[in-house]
């Protein structure tokens, strides 16, 4: 899934905006792609410490939500941040965001894990919503599906 995402502190008036621009929320879409820095720093501390057992840090559990019944785990996989106007102090005004993500499915999951049964219920979700429409045919692609 690859979305496009224009961010504007004209959006945002007042508040944090005023003070650091559209930086806040860049931040938050950037802290999807990373563990807390608090585990980090504690694997750190148990390496030094000698204890071999080294927990891989992992990113948040990320969920792309694109209506009430289309909620998917994600990876991202890419992200791009192009800072297109700032404030005199440079804080970033209007930024853009190229987000690619590649969606979780109980393949990559372990079945103890929220994303697990997210994933399962959107598929779920799926598999109902084909059945209801079982007149459509590949024949007929061309008049009842839009591709551009």
């Amino acid at each position: 899934i690859s979305v496009n995402i224009e961010v504007d502190a004209a959006d945002q008036a007042g508040g944090v905006a005023s003070a650091v621009g559209v930086h806040a929320p860049l931040a938050a879409l950037e802290m999807l792609l990373y563990p807390k820095s608090a585990f980090v720093i504690a694997n750190m501390a148990t390496i030094q410490a000698g204890i071999i057992n080294f927990i891989a840090p992992e990113a948040p559990l990320t969920l792309f939500v694109w209506g009430p019944t289309r909620v998917v785990p994600v990876r991202i996989t890419e992200m791009t941040i192009t800072e297109e106007a700032h404030d005199n102090l440079l804080n970033p005004v209007r930024a853009k965001v190229d987000l690619s993500m590649h969606v979780l499915s109980y393949y990559d999951l372990h079945p103890t894990n929220p994303g697990w049964a997210l994933f399962l219920v959107h598929q779920i979700t799926k598999e109902a919503l084909a059945v209801t429409n079982t007149g459509w045919t590949i024949a007929n692609a061309g008049t009842s599906l839009k591709l551009f």
